[in-house]
């Protein structure tokens, strides 16, 4: 295989991954946002109900206030009437909730899943341009080694420097210790 041929198959991989990286890409957008608004659906329902239940507990107000002011004390404070009416409602919001704790784990898990694609995708596209690179003899095999390791530890370490890169983005660390753990980690 000449120098051509291996930079055209170089060039063809690399072709393949951007493709298969933006399709993944769309379709993470498409379900993340879906879920997104499913959860944000639930919670204008659950805002909804909360409203409702609102009169319910001032019902109950008015009827321990009109109680402790016209009773002596020999009738029992019964609400169980406005409570009966209230518990399709308190379920309805205990269903809404796990309902909106599971959409708001898919969406962190589609989030992680994209972050560690996104990791995938940097080492993939680096990797293509360094078997070019090599192919058309412009950088040595050592180079390529070296440049290769850089990059796999990059992939390997993906979660870890995503730590670092929110500790910075949090104003918990400075630019140059973000440099110097992001350099420890690749070396």
């Amino acid at each position: 295989m000449d120098m051509f041929e291996k930079a055209t198959k170089a060039v063809k991989n690399a072709g393949e991954s951007v493709i298969g990286s933006a399709k993944n890409f769309g379709s993470s957008i498409y379900n993340s946002t879906k879920e997104q608004r499913e959860a944000a659906g639930l919670k204008v329902q659950k805002s909804v109900i909360e409203r409702k239940l609102q009169d319910a507990y001032a019902q109950i107000g008015k009827r321990y206030v009109d109680y402790t002011a016209n009773s002596s004390g020999d009738m029992a404070f019964d609400v169980s009437d406005i409570l009966e009416q209230m518990q399709p409602n308190l379920e309805k919001i205990a269903e809404i909730d796990e309902m909106i704790a599971e959409k708001e784990m898919n969406i962190k898990k589609e989030e992680e899943e994209r972050a560690r694609r996104k990791a995938q995708d940097e080492f993939d596209f680096e990797k293509a341009k360094l078997d070019k690179a090599l192919a058309m003899d412009i950088i040595s095999e050592e180079e390529y080694s070296e440049k290769m390791h850089i990059v796999q530890n990059r992939l390997d370490h993906y979660e870890q420097i995503r730590k670092i890169e929110i500790q910075l983005a949090m104003d918990i660390i400075s630019k140059e210790e973000y440099r110097d753990k992001i350099n420890d980690l690749l070396r």
